[in-house]
C-alpha cells in the first residue's frame, strides 16, 4: 500500500511539473511561396496574349516600342502575334512641356554666437510636362449579376423579333470583351536641386533641358508598364508570389515541451525553404508529416481545461491550419480551425483560418486546380 501510494504521489508530481508550467507563446517566421490566382479563369489549352503598343514620336525617341512591347508579361500565359486569348493595348501620347517656375527658400546665416548676420537664397526650378496615354485589356469574362440579367433581357428581346432570330449578333472578338483599362498619368514634373545663384540655376536647365525630358519620360513609360502588368496579371495571371507567415511557438525554456518545439520550428524553417510556387507540393507534404503528427498529438496530450493546457491546444490548432493552408489543403485546414474556435482561446483566430480555407476552396474550384503551385 505504501509503494502504491508513493508511486501515485510520483505520478502526480510529474504531471504537475509537465502541465503546470508557463506557456509563454510567440511568433516564429518562415518563407512560402505560391502563385496568386486571378480573377478570371481561362483554359490552359488557350492562355495566349497578345500586345499592340502605340507610341507618339516623343516617347518613341526614349523608348522603342519594341522595348516596351517586350516589357508587357501576363504570368502563365504565351505571347503570340495572331489571334490571342487576351489582348492588350498600350497607348503613350506626345510628351509636351508646359511651363516652369522657380522656387527660393532662405536661410538665416549665423556668427559663432548665433548671431543672425545676413541671409542665404537658394532657388531650385519646378519643370512641368503634359502627357497622353492608356490602356486597355480584352479577355474573356465571367458575367456578373447584372450583366447576366441585362443579357438575358437582350436574349429575351432577340427571341421575340423575328428579324433577330436568325441573325449572327456575336462580335468580332468572339467571347473576348472589353475588361478594363485606365489613363496614364496627365503631369509629370521634375524639381531640380538647388542653386545659390539663379543665373547658374538657368544655366543648368538650359544645359540639361533634354536629359531632364528623356528622364522624365523614361520614369514616366515604365511606371506605366509596371501598372498595366500589375493589372493584367490581377485579373488573368498566375503570378509566383512569395512571403512571411508564421507558427505559435512555445517559448518557456522550463517547459517539458520547449526543446521539441524549437527542433519543430527550425525544421519547418528548413523545409519551407524548398517551397517553390511553380513545383508540386507532394515532397514537401511528405516531410512535414512528423512535425504536424506532433502538433496533432498535442491536442489530446493536453487535453485539460487549465488555460495554459488551452493555449497548448490553441497552438496546435492554428499551427496545423495554417500548414494545411500553405500545402493546399483547404478542408483539413478548415477542420482545424473551426477545432481552434470550439477550443475557446482566441477565436477570431480560427473564424479569419476558416474563411482563408473556404476562400481558397473556392478559388482553387473555380480554377480548376487541386494546388497553387505547378509548373507555368
Amino acid at each position: 500500500m505504501r509503494i502504491f501510494t508513493l508511486s501515485l504521489f510520483a505520478f502526480i508530481c510529474f504531471q504537475a511539473s509537465s502541465f503546470g508550467q508557463k506557456v509563454d507563446l510567440d511568433r516564429f517566421y518562415f518563407d512560402v511561396s505560391y502563385l496568386t490566382l486571378p480573377r478570371e479563369y481561362i483554359d490552359p489549352a488557350e492562355r495566349t496574349f497578345g500586345v499592340r503598343v502605340n507610341t507618339a514620336p516623343a516617347v518613341r525617341q526614349t523608348i522603342p516600342a519594341s522595348q516596351v512591347y517586350d516589357q508587357i508579361h501576363l504570368s502563365g500565359f504565351r505571347k503570340v502575334e495572331d489571334r490571342p486569348t487576351v489582348g492588350v493595348t498600350v497607348n503613350f501620347g506626345e510628351v509636351r512641356f508646359e511651363r516652369s517656375e522657380t522656387k527660393t527658400r532662405t536661410q538665416d546665416r549665423k556668427d559663432r554666437d548665433g548671431k543672425v548676420i545676413g541671409q542665404d537664397t537658394y532657388y531650385t526650378m519646378v519643370l512641368t510636362y503634359s502627357a497622353s496615354g492608356d490602356f486597355s485589356l480584352y479577355g474573356p469574362r465571367e458575367s456578373t449579376a447584372s450583366e447576366k440579367r441585362q443579357e438575358e433581357k437582350q436574349q429575351a428581346a432577340v427571341a421575340q423579333n423575328r428579324f433577330l432570330q436568325s441573325a449572327n449578333l456575336s462580335g468580332g472578338n468572339g467571347s473576348a470583351r472589353s475588361v478594363t483599362g485606365e489613363q496614364f498619368a496627365r503631369t509629370l514634373t521634375h524639381t531640380t536641386r538647388e542653386f545659390s545663384n539663379l543665373s547658374d540655376l538657368n544655366r543648368y536647365v538650359k544645359e540639361n533641358s533634354e536629359s531632364i525630358r528623356m528622364e522624365l519620360i523614361n520614369n514616366y513609360v515604365q511606371s506605366s508598364v509596371r501598372s498595366v502588368n500589375n493589372e493584367i496579371n490581377r485579373w488573368y495571371g498566375y503570378v509566383p508570389y512569395n512571403e512571411r507567415d508564421f507558427l505559435w511557438i512555445l517559448d518557456s525554456k522550463n517547459h517539458p515541451e520547449f526543446p521539441i518545439q524549437q527542433e519543430a520550428i527550425k525544421a519547418i524553417k528548413e523545409l519551407m525553404k524548398r517551397m517553390s510556387a511553380t513545383e508540386p507540393l507532394g515532397t514537401l507534404e511528405e516531410n512535414l508529416k512528423p512535425v504536424m503528427a506532433y502538433f496533432g498529438d498535442l491536442k489530446t496530450k493536453y487535453a485539460g481545461s487549465d488555460k495554459r493546457e488551452q493555449k497548448m491546444r490553441y497552438s496546435a490548432y492554428y499551427n496545423l491550419a495554417t500548414l494545411y493552408y500553405l500545402l493546399d489543403r483547404p478542408d483539413e485546414a478548415r477542420t482545424e480551425a473551426e477545432g481552434l474556435i470550439k477550443n475557446g482561446y482566441d477565436t477570431k483566430d480560427g473564424e479569419r483560418l476558416a474563411e482563408l480555407a473556404t476562400k481558397l476552396k473556392n478559388d482553387l474550384t473555380r480554377h480548376r486546380m487541386d494546388s497553387r503551385h505547378m509548373p507555368l
